[in-house]
């Protein structure tokens, strides 16, 4: 009889998929229909799912999530991407293939590419569309772009996946730094190949002065970069105490360096990233 009703229970669970109900949820469904059937506690239930969340590891993600977010309002991201922009200018396609570089240092921060692509998307968007790129391109430019944001370490996936497979973090994202670097390279070659072909963007002329003052008003921005790579590849942090280091030291620098975050901002901030980190927690 049991195992009857345990028949019936995994097919419906499979037509719940079927019409669209999230995976999450017809996983949970089923596994309630069967603790029922065999007398399994319900309380189990929750203590297991509890415990399989409440892992030190895990607490990477929304701190990673905060830094991104951190690092847009400070100002960082936009003076990276001015530097992408000032070293790129003088070729065709230039700004696309700076959006793109842009997305793969604000990645190396950030870990995520969602935060990637909203925040590089929302700085190099319109200016692309000011400089006579076709808007949908300047879209899926930063969309494109953006998916680096799970390749380059410190990525965020790389840490659920090694926390799921029991996998070291740091060899994950050491095997994921030249992918990334590569898929950055490729993209921007596409990109200056279309821009070519269709004579969109301007040219700047290029001058060393104006790159010389970018990099250093970006000196923030490599620090971090520097600061979260050195720290995971040596073994002085581990991941999630990367990420505490990060977000620390990106509210500083908000705070008292480039002074564009208010200590009566910070709550809107931690609230926009605690409402992005269950958005992409959700099933």
């Amino acid at each position: 009889m049991d195992a009857f009703l345990i028949t019936i229970s995994t097919v419906g669970a499979i037509a719940f998929f079927a019409l669209g109900v999230p995976i999450l949820l017809c996983i949970g469904l089923w596994v309630v229909a069967a603790s029922l059937i065999t007398g399994f506690t319900i309380a189990n239930i929750g203590v297991t799912a509890f415990e399989g969340i409440n892992s030190f590891a895990l607490l990477a993600m929304p701190l990673f999530i905060l830094t991104g977010d951190l690092i847009r309002e400070a100002g960082i991201a936009k003076r990276m991407a001015k530097l992408a922009y000032e070293t790129l200018g003088w070729i065709r396609g230039g700004l696309g293939m700076a959006t793109i570089a842009a997305c793969g240092m604000f990645a190396a921060i950030s870990g995520s590419n969602s935060a990637t692509t909203a925040t590089i998307g929302s700085i190099m968007h319109p200016e692309m569309k000011k400089s006579g790129y076709n808007p949908s391109f300047s879209a899926a430019t930063a969309a494109a772009g953006g998916t680096v944001g799970i390749i380059i370490p410190p990525s965020i996936i790389f840490i659920i996946y090694g926390f799921l497979l029991n996998l070291s973090i740091a060899d994950l994202f050491l095997a994921g730094l030249l992918p990334g670097l590569i898929m950055v390279f490729c993209m921007m070659l596409a990109c200056h190949i279309v821009c070519r072909i269709n004579k969109w963007g301007t040219i700047q002329v290029f001058s060393p002065k104006r790159v010389a003052k970018a990099a250093w008003d970006s000196n923030l921005g490599f620090i971090a970069i520097f600061v979260v790579l050195y720290g995971i590849y040596t073994g002085k942090f581990s991941p999630t105490e990367a990420a505490g280091v990060m977000a620390g030291f990106c509210l500083l620098s908000g705070l008292f360096l480039t002074r564009k975050i208010r200590f009566r901002n910070i709550p809107r901030i931690m609230l926009r990233s605690g409402q992005v980190n269950g958005f992409l927690a959700s099933p």
